[in-house]
């Protein structure tokens, strides 16, 4: 099935606003899946080419039979999808689905043709789990697009975002959720700050749960500690750009989160220190490509970072690891290779096969959890 053009048609449907990794994903598959498929994208919320939910199922039902697929990032999109009772769906989960949030999809699945495909083997397995057929919910996981990191450090951005040359600057990967826990990287950071001033948390600035994490530094009266990128700067900043500012990256999860943000931070061989998480375990490994800490509490952790800024050679050697890592685990061209597959797949009727990433990269999912 396909149009007249004889390409493959995909209609994404997104949320407003989405996040960095659905972002990148989406945008990456748009721009980058090659002249073998016509993709459009469309987008639901405020500001969104569709204002809310009705308005999009009342448009995809008048263009019935204009896609081969729909490929529906988040609940909200694949809500509008099914009920606009479209062709075949392929849902890729934003955000971690729970127990609700599987049960959920299971009642989409059981009156729609639906393929989904997880960002880690973490959301999979809990699909899995809560009753989703294990032939119709595969892993994908998201690309690095290695010709946005830059590695080189940067001590024009360091001033623009309020940092000497002898400050520490620690990077909090991603946005500042519920999951990524900000607020314990800024505990962790602030016991690190009484040691010496020279350390200081740089924060993206997007997230539901920033002005939490942003106000607490000023509550424990370190009014220098917490240094926001978007607010600093004055405007929207990609993720990548935080990277040569930062000296090291502390992942502080709690639960699942996006992956891309760290598999990036690996990319650009900045030292990580991090919790134990099923889902950070699927990228990192302690000793090998971060120091890992068991326990989320942040004398821990502030520990684990002592550790590694003083040790030069764990810090190089984990660095040149998660770099090797991220480089073959997580290459861009695997990402748009493996749904390029996808859509064919969907698109001739047949089932869905994800093509193998490798055996190194099985080996590492599978010993995950």
């Amino acid at each position: 099935m396909s149009g007249t053009s004889g390409k493959i048609r995909v209609l994404h449907l997104t949320g407003v606003p989405a996040d960095f990794q659905t972002e990148r994903s989406a945008g990456d598959l748009l721009g980058r899946a090659g002249g073998e498929f016509e993709i459009i994208s469309r987008s639901i919320g405020r500001g969104g080419f569709y204002r809310n939910l009705p308005a999009a199922v009342l448009d995809l039902r008048r263009e019935t039979g204009r896609w081969d697929i729909v490929h529906a990032w988040g609940q909200a999109a694949l809500t509008a999808a099914a009920l606009a009772g479209t062709g075949p769906l392929l849902f890729s989960p934003v955000g971690f689905l729970g127990r609700r949030g599987v049960a959920w999809l299971r009642a989409v699945m059981s009156c729609r043709d639906v393929q989904v495909v997880c960002p880690t083997a973490t959301q999979r397995r809990a699909c899995v789990q809560h009753g989703v057929p294990i032939g119709r919910c595969h892993v994908i996981h998201p690309g690095v697009d290695f010709s946005r990191v830059r590695r080189r450090r940067d001590p024009a951005l360091r001033r623009a975002l309020g940092f000497t040359d002898g400050d520490y600057v620690l990077l909090a990967a991603g946005e500042s959720t519920r999951a990524a826990a900000h607020d314990q990287a800024v505990w962790v950071v602030s016991i690190l700050h009484v040691l010496d001033v020279k350390w200081k948390l740089l924060l993206w600035g997007r997230g539901p749960c920033l002005d939490r994490a942003a106000k607490l530094g000023a509550d424990l009266a370190q009014p220098d500690l917490v240094h926001v990128a978007e607010r600093l700067l004055g405007r929207a900043v990609a993720f990548e750009e935080l990277l040569p500012a930062a000296d090291a990256v502390l992942v502080t999860a709690t639960g699942p989160v996006p992956t891309l943000p760290i598999a990036t931070c690996m990319a650009a061989a900045l030292p990580i220190v991090a919790t134990v998480t099923y889902t950070n375990a699927e990228l990192l490994e302690d000793r090998h490509t971060a120091l890992m800490c068991p326990k989320n509490k942040p004398r821990l952790l502030a520990r684990r970072m002592l550790d590694l800024q003083q040790d030069a050679q764990v810090q190089w050697a984990i660095c040149d690891q998660a770099r090797t890592e991220a480089y073959e685990y997580f290459p861009l061209t695997r990402f748009l290779n493996q749904y390029r597959a996808v859509y064919r797949q969907l698109a001739a009727g047949g089932n869905v096969e994800v093509p193998e990433a490798g055996a190194a990269v099985a080996s590492r999912v599978q010993g995950s959890g």
